[in-house]
């Protein structure tokens, strides 16, 4: 997955990619210019979700988070809406659409930072 979304972004954005939750953490604290966070819930799901309630809980970060994974259902989506993830991915997705989810994100981000 971190090769097709490296693929797919490295034109317009720099994709770095973080092996656990630790390290997206640790990445995340250095640089507070993220764009948008792509979380794969499908690796390490219960890491994932502890990395979205920090990031949506804290005040120090305003990033949106992107959920993508296989697992399309009703109490994912809950979930999503509870922890207020700002989109979700079902694989396999259109890259155009992420791409397109993430200008429209970093739109609104810049237009609240004013």
């Amino acid at each position: 997955m971190n090769y097709l979304l490296q693929t797919i972004l490295e034109n317009e954005y720099a994709f770095v990619p973080a092996p656990n939750v630790f390290e997206a953490m640790q990445y995340l604290r250095k640089n507070r210019k993220i764009s948008a966070l792509l979380v794969d819930l499908d690796f390490h799901p219960q890491q994932g979700w502890d990395l979205i309630e920090h990031i949506k809980s804290s005040k120090l970060y305003r990033v949106p988070v992107i959920v993508l994974t296989t697992d399309n259902n009703e109490i994912l989506r809950q979930k999503c809406y509870e922890f207020e993830v700002d989109e979700i991915f079902f694989k396999p997705f259109n890259p155009v659409d992420l791409i397109a989810a993430i200008k429209s994100m970093m739109t609104v981000t810049m237009a609240e930072s004013w």
